[in-house]
């Protein structure tokens, strides 16, 4: 069992990679990729005098422009296989004993192509939808914290355990009395204007998350305690100026932890992140504390 279990991962990782690989790579080369894969599946069928049929290849490069392009190019490239098919048919000398065939034979070929590039791209956007609401804070748009926890543990391991890092803890205190005093609108435009700020400083955009009701983290990869120390008193300078233009009641708290060398688990880092913030928050001035150590040591 437990190496099925293995088997299956990596298969599962394999997988991966490769959408990710496609993902990065240009629709024109995509599409390009597959026009010439319909051209070679055309000509093999040709070259065998049309006995082997190859519709089943077809669906291959319609699936994936459906896939990684967009549903319209998949539908084009559906009637470029149906043409190319019905002209092999006809190149190739194949006998039908009708004349409408041939015809039936083409509507039947385009709409299953057809159907194919609709259904698949109407399911790559249902997938995203649904990893979006899997992955992001639905009020501030930010990664929530399972994703910041995938998206640390990758750079962890890019890091190799010799690259500085830091994690930074940001909590707001205030935002209850402003809920109750101004209404929840009130509180929940203020906090999306807090993530919006932290944001539009950090070197990483992709890696700040909004990981509780009032909590955010940031991550610093490759990034010294001094360069890091800089950014967060930007982001601590961003907030306080926040805080006076809208008038409001609102302490902010940043708790990072600042390692010379990356740890082996973001728990690690999260964990004295957080055991810090919870000593800070009795203050009721804003605060921030940079701890600098070698690396994590292990929670066990």
């Amino acid at each position: 069992m437990p190496s099925l279990i293995s088997d299956h991962q990596r298969v599962r990782f394999m997988i991966s990679r490769l959408a990710a690989f496609f993902g990065r790579t240009s629709k024109v080369r995509i599409t390009l990729l597959s026009i010439a894969f319909v051209m070679v599946v055309g000509a093999l069928e040709l070259s065998t005098d049309v006995e082997l049929h190859f519709l089943p290849f077809y669906f291959v490069p319609v699936g994936f422009i459906a896939w990684f392009v967009s549903r319209n190019t998949g539908m084009l490239l559906a009637l470029l296989c149906t043409l190319t098919e019905f002209s092999t048919d006809l190149l190739g000398g194949r006998w039908y004993s009708s004349a409408w065939v041939p015809l039936w034979n083409l509507i039947m070929h385009a709409g299953a192509f057809t159907m194919t590039a609709i259904l698949l791209s109407q399911l790559r956007l249902k997938l995203d939808a649904i990893s979006q609401l899997a992955t992001h804070d639905l009020l501030t748009g930010l990664p929530n914290g399972r994703a910041f926890y995938e998206l640390a543990t990758h750079e962890m391991r890019v890091a190799f355990d010799l690259e500085p890092l830091t994690l930074a803890y940001i909590d707001i205190e205030g935002l209850e009395w402003i809920n109750h005093r101004l209404g929840y609108c009130t509180g929940d435009q203020m906090l999306c204007t807090i993530a919006q700020t932290i944001k539009q400083i950090v070197p990483r955009p992709d890696l700040l998350a909004r990981i509780g009701g009032t909590s955010f983290a940031v991550l610093l990869p490759d990034t010294t305690s001094e360069k890091a120390s800089s950014v967060l008193d930007a982001i601590q300078r961003a907030l306080k100026e926040q805080r006076r233009r809208h008038a409001q009641p609102v302490t902010f708290f940043i708790s990072a932890i600042a390692c010379a060398r990356a740890p082996g688990s973001i728990a690690e880092l999260l964990h004295q992140a957080e055991s810090k913030m919870s000593r800070m928050k009795g203050s009721t001035r804003d605060a921030i504390e940079i701890t600098h150590i070698d690396s994590a040591p292990s929670l066990n």
